[in-house]
This record gives C-alpha cells, structure tokens and sequence, in this order.
C-alpha cells in the first residue's frame, strides 16, 4: 500500500473505519496538532537518556492511541471498541498526575519561565512540545464531544502540565 493515495487532491481526508471529512474540519486540526506534539516530544527525546527518555516514548504510544480516537468518525465507536486499539482513560489520566507530581515534588513553580534562558538546548525543546500540547488541548475542544471525550481532553491539558514541569527540571539542571 502506498501513502501516496491521491484521495486527499480534492481537500478531504480519510478517517477511520471509512468516514471522510475536509481538511479543515475541527477534528482533523486536532489531529494534526496531536501528531505535531508527537513530533515535537521526538525531537526532546532523541536528546534525553535514561528515564525522562523512558516516560516520553510511554507518552509518545498514548498519543498514538489518543490520535486513534480522534480519527474516529462518530457513530463508529463500537467498530473502534471492536478492532483492540485502546482508548484514553482514567488511568492514563492516573498515571500522567503521579508522573506531574513526582516531577513537582523537586521543580516547584517558582514563576514562569523564559524558555531557552538557561541556554539549554533540552529544555527548550520540551517548552516547544508543551506550547503545542496546549494548542492540541485548544483544538479538541473544537471537536464534537462524540469524537473528542473529556478523558481525552484532560489527559493533553495534564500533559501540557507534566511537560510545564519536565522543562523547568531541565532548565533548572541546566543553567
């Protein structure tokens, strides 16, 4: 199968399971700001090791399941259910507040930050995937709540938190 389809000529993009929308349509501006976060996390990870590698590439797979839902036409939930992806849900919700608050316990806010003021490269790349998990966050709220779930939309704005405080760590460690 190719990527080059040539069935997005005419300003119309293929959803899952058959559905078609334009390529301004609300949910698609949400997808594409997901999958731009999902790029800008690859760029912070590719220069982090150990751990915070470790919890980037875990919230790099849940945004590969949170796009899935939101290419999700409405009306196909039961087809999605069905094919085994996951959803996001309470516990990824869990999860991203015990990560955030492990990060708070030794970052406190202390005032908002100048990204790339530290110098560090690191952290500025992880204060450019928080800018763009916020307008990910914006953009689902755009979408009609049959394709969007708030689980959904909570899950970005905890996550634009958790990357508020992973920056900060970086530009803290590296001043």
């Amino acid at each position: 199968m190719s990527i080059t389809t040539k069935r997005g000529d005419e300003g119309f993009t293929d959803l899952l399971f058959g559905g078609k929308v334009g390529k301004g349509d609300p949910q698609i501006e949400a997808l594409g700001a997901v999958d731009e976060l999902n790029a800008a996390l690859g760029l912070a990870r590719v220069a982090m090791d150990g751990e915070a590698a470790g919890i980037v590439d875990r919230i790099q797979k849940l945004l590969v399941t949170l796009m899935g839902e939101l290419a999700t036409p409405a009306g196909k939930e039961v087809e999605y259910e069905n094919s085994g992806f996951g959803r996001i849900g309470p516990e990824e919700i869990r999860w991203m507040e015990e990560w955030s608050g492990e990060v708070e316990k030794e970052q406190k806010f202390k005032g908002w930050l100048r990204p790339g003021a530290s110098g560090g490269e690191l952290a500025a790349r992880v204060h450019l995937a928080r800018t763009v998990a916020r307008r990910a966050e914006r953009r689902t709220w755009m979408v009609d709540d049959g394709i969007a779930s708030k689980d959904l939309r909570v899950f970005l704005n905890r996550l634009s938190d958790g990357l508020w405080l992973m920056a900060s760590k970086f530009e803290s460690e590296e001043a």
